[in-house]
């Protein structure tokens, strides 16, 4: 019998007494092998740099408490106003690479739904008054549509702009309820581009694509150089020499993928170089070269679109040049007829302290076997758009580029068919997609991106855990999987040491949860032999007993919001987590009915015991699953009886995060990536529909911390 039939009785057991581990956000002295990465020391908030902070209707003194330092305090905007306005000058220009704010009285009443962040720029060498020279900031834009503008709203927002600014102001049109309420804003400066407004010259470019476009700050403008040619050469020339210790380069027009020769795609490069060499030089006559493209052990190069290249000590240069021998065409594939595209290159001074801070980009890595995919509706290109589509859709309204980038989106409608649209200028800006057992994607792909990116893995199609890997022969179309092996035997095991050392962030959904599990524990030298072992050690039914064959419908937990009545999931929570603080304020309880919830396997609650091999993790959250045929899972995974019904229950852990001071990982085996529920649960508040979403945005601002603190 599923969770949805029967967690909703009138009785609910304690989780705090029958499972085995707290939710708690302490960590134990066993905690052995936590990775630390040593935090930036000077990231600076140009708030404290403020001359002046005004708000429409109200005093200074109150528009200043939203930069005071102290979250208890806060400015209200004034009753009655159709439209507020807060803002904050400084006294020379800075360079501002991301703007956080904490708003609201709760999520469900004062948090801005209609806003723009607008900036005042330097203009001739100075700030100035110029009241007239406000501009809208692209990526801090929210205009969302009607079902949006009322209901529970996040409450910490993150926004990335990469931009010189003498004034920041919000513009706010609308709320979920009264006047705004902005409690505390940071304004974080980031290091500036040396190479806005120097002179820039190629050998040849495409029509239209000029090389001013690969450093003019944008992503959407771009260089591309001449057809009918074999090799190319894009050069900056500054007016004065400068020492350089960091330059970055977004290379190629748009990630794709090709077929691979047996099933399943591999990531590309569309319109890329396929070899280049970076090249500097201090008086614009002599050059020497400080990188060429990343190559792997058999020379073959690594599609990096992102790269920051660092020069150590640094650099005096005059002059930079990128020469750049073939490109890729439109599939990736390299071709005579193919031209490269250049969307930025920017350098900054070795005397900047600044951290280099670009917009986070985000990874959909389908964690499925690609061989199960060919035969899916539209094959793996699909499959693949299918779950990008869902990020792309729920992080457009935390990550405002997303809503420019959304050609996974127009590619792939409601009913699964495939349209291929035509990619946009904005193509590939911050969001891709790749196969989990793509050989690709490997720990230099991830540690070599700058920034690494946000690698979500997805929830599962149709199959199970196995120590093999293929179709079964009585239902074809059903596979079996072993995802611990490595690419080349159709596994994701090559993610392995990624997630052990922390070296991107990654979030994991339902099945994509229960692989980062996989990961996090697999066994150094693991040679196939004793995957089995491996898996039982993480994983489980749902119902309690071992993954063996497929699952039956006694095995599946099922709350959809999508299904003909459909059921609700009572998950309890750590209530002093703050991926969980919005889902609190909105229920005043540390239990919710909104989670969407579709498995039949679930992680093993003993696996996160201090000796467990998920020790580095904390569990945040967990759900019980009853039903006459439910069984312990040993020793410390014990069933206890059902308190509301006939047969027994089973702990499911919900959700957990690392622990380490490293790039996290937050992984949940329900799906707020996906649904909300249309009418809240038995018992739960009306506005508490939101919290897929609500915990989906708490999670982008843990994921905004360590982009901030990380940075180079």
């Amino acid at each position: 019998m599923s969770l949805g039939t029967r967690v909703l009785g009138s009785i609910f057991v304690s989780l705090i007494v029958t499972l085995p581990i707290a939710l708690s956000r302490s960590t134990s002295d066993t905690d052995e092998g936590l990775v630390v990465v040593p935090v930036r020391a000077d990231v600076v908030d140009a708030t404290k740099k403020a001359v002046a902070v005004v708000a429409t209707g109200t005093s200074n003194a109150d528009a200043r408490l939203a930069i005071d330092g102290r979250e208890e305090t806060s400015w209200v905007g004034h009753p009655g106003e159709s439209e507020w306005m807060w803002s904050v000058k400084f006294d020379k220009s800075e360079h501002v690479g991301a703007i956080r704010a904490h708003l609201g009285h709760s999520p469900t009443m004062g948090v801005p739904t209609a806003f723009r962040w607008e900036a005042r720029t330097p203009e001739s060498g100075g700030c100035g008054d110029g009241e007239d020279r406000w501009t809208p900031i692209e990526s801090a834009i929210q205009s969302p549509s009607l079902n949006q503008l009322t209901g529970a709203q996040p409450t910490h927002r993150t926004w990335f702009i990469d931009a010189e600014v003498c004034a920041l102001r919000l513009v706010v049109q609308r709320t979920n309820g009264g006047p705004p309420v902005l409690r505390e804003v940071t304004v974080v400066e980031s290091a500036s581009d040396v190479l806005r407004g120097a002179a820039s010259s190629d050998d040849g470019s495409f029509p239209g694509f000029d090389p001013e476009g690969a450093i003019d700050g944008t992503y959407a403008r771009r260089w591309a150089g001449a057809p009918g040619k074999t090799s190319w050469t894009l050069r900056i020339d500054l007016r004065d020499p400068i020492e350089v210790d960091r330059i970055r380069l977004v290379l190629g027009f748009d990630a794709t993928s090709a077929p691979r020769a047996d099933h399943g795609r591999q990531y590309r490069m569309a319109w890329g170089p396929v070899h280049y060499s970076l090249q500097v030089s201090e008086d614009g006559n002599q050059f020497s070269t400080v990188a060429f493209e990343p190559q792997r052990a058999d020379g073959s190069p690594i599609p990096l679109r992102r790269r920051l290249v660092l020069l150590g000590p640094g650099h005096v240069m005059r002059s930079i040049r990128l020469v750049i021998h073939g490109a890729t065409d439109g599939g990736g594939i390299e071709s005579a007829d193919a031209v490269p595209v250049v969307r930025e290159i920017s350098a900054y001074r070795a005397d900047d302290p600044r951290p280099v801070m670009p917009q986070p980009w985000i990874l959909s890595v389908n964690s499925n076997p690609t061989g199960q995919l060919r035969s899916e509706l539209n094959g793996e290109v699909a499959n693949d758009a299918f779950y990008a589509k869902f990020l792309q859709r729920r992080f457009g309204l935390l990550m405002p580029d997303l809503r420019s980038d959304d050609r996974y989106a127009r590619s792939l409608d409601d009913q699964g068919a495939w349209h291929d649209a035509a990619p946009s200028d904005h193509a590939g800006q911050v969001l891709e997609s790749i196969e989990g057992d793509d050989p690709e994607l490997d720990t230099r792909f991830l540690a070599e991106s700058s920034p690494p990116p946000i690698a979500a893995l997805s929830g599962s199609n149709d199959w199970d855990y196995s120590d093999t890997t293929g179709p079964d022969p009585e239902h074809p179309k059903r596979w079996l999987w072993d995802p611990v092996r490595d690419a080349l035997s159709g596994g994701m095991g090559n993610l392995g040491a990624a997630v052990r050392h922390r070296l991107a962030p990654f979030l994991g959904f339902c099945g994509g949860a229960q692989i980062l599990g996989l990961l996090e524990s697999i066994p150094d030298g693991v040679d196939g032999r004793n995957d089995r072992r491996h898996i039982d050690s993480i994983l489980r039914r749902a119902a309690g007993r071992p993954i063996r064959g497929f699952a039956s419908m006694d095995d599946v937990a099922r709350a959809w919001p999508d299904d003909p009545h459909p059921t609700h999931a009572k998950v309890e929570f750590a209530s002093e987590e703050p991926l969980f603080a919005d889902v609190w304020s909105v229920h005043r309880c540390a239990t919710t009915l909104e989670l969407p919830e579709s498995h039949a396997d679930a992680l093993r609650p003993d696996a996160f015991l201090p000796r467990g091999p998920l020790r580095r993790f904390e569990v945040l959250a967990r759900s019980l699953f009853c039903g006459m045929n439910v069984s312990s899972g040993g020793p410390s995974d014990r069933a206890f009886p059902n308190p509301d019904g006939p047969g027994s229950c089973v702990i499911v852990p919900e959700a957990f995060r690392s622990k380490d001071q490293a790039w996290p990982i937050v992984a949940t085996q329900f799906h707020v990536e996906q649904h909300d529920f249309t009418t809240a649960g038995p018992g739960d508040p009306p506005e508490s529909i939101a919290d897929p979403r609500l915990f989906l945005a708490a999670t982008f601002e843990v994921l905004a911390d360590s982009y901030l603190k990380f940075g180079h």
